[in-house]
């Protein structure tokens, strides 16, 4: 067995991962809470710490498991495949660089909110907490991007495929369709559109993570008996 097929097995095992992690990140972390003072407490609560390094765990996770679809999408479709991981790179890049940002600059804003005794002091904190919010969404909206593009470049990749990468690809097709419509609702705020994303993204997008880590296993398969 040749060290490619070793780590197709092994991008394909951070592939079913990431279905955990999905289901993590929609289904077990609790919201933040809507107040001010509560939310600037979070700094040392566990689970949101945790819930943190989960994200960034994930995100990881997804890059090697598209690092494992794009060594053997590469000489199909170099084109599309290698614009489908420089994509997933920038995704998972905006997306770590946002939780670590909550995890040393929110938070640290928030222990000197909390230490301040200035009146003057704590209002300016104030301001700069709530300010934050809008650099995450910045970050976030990158995020969303460029996973939609890397869904659709694999997608495409995969287009020209029979059988299981056939199906594959109108999945991931759909997926990038998913998340251009989650970016467009972070302007248009429709409620509608907020229940369909938040049930898809429970059940669409864990079951498409499964399948793909599955297609990358039958490809290590295949490359073992070469």
């Amino acid at each position: 067995m040749n060290t490619t097929t070793n780590f197709l097995r092994f991008a394909s095992i951070c592939g079913f991962l990431t279905v955990i992690t999905t289901l993590g990140i929609h289904a077990f972390f609790p919201d933040p809470p809507a107040d001010f003072e509560q939310r600037v407490l979070m700094y040392k609560d566990p689970m949101y710490l945790l819930n943190r390094w989960w994200v960034i765990g994930h995100c990881l996770l997804v890059v090697i498991a598209m690092w494992g679809i794009a060594l053997v999408q590469f000489r199909k479709a170099a084109g599309f495949t290698g614009l489908g991981f420089l994509f997933f790179s920038v995704f998972a890049l905006a997306e770590i660089s946002r939780q670590m940002l909550v995890l040393f600059y929110l938070n640290g804003l928030r222990i000197q909110y909390v230490a301040a005794e200035s009146t003057a002091l704590k209002e300016s904190l104030r301001m700069s907490i709530d300010q934050f919010g809008l650099t995450g969404n910045s970050i976030f909206g990158l995020f969303v991007l460029a996973f939609g593009l890397g869904n659709l470049c694999y997608g495409l990749s995969l287009f020209p495929e029979k059988g299981f990468g056939k199906w594959l690809s109108w999945l991931l097709i759909l997926w990038s369709a998913g998340s251009f419509l989650a970016l467009g609702n972070e302007f248009w705020q429709h409620a509608g559109i907020n229940t369909f994303i938040s049930n898809y993204n429970l059940v669409f997008q864990p079951v498409v993570r499964g399948i793909a880590a599955w297609w990358l296993w039958k490809q290590a398969n295949l490359w073992s008996n070469k």
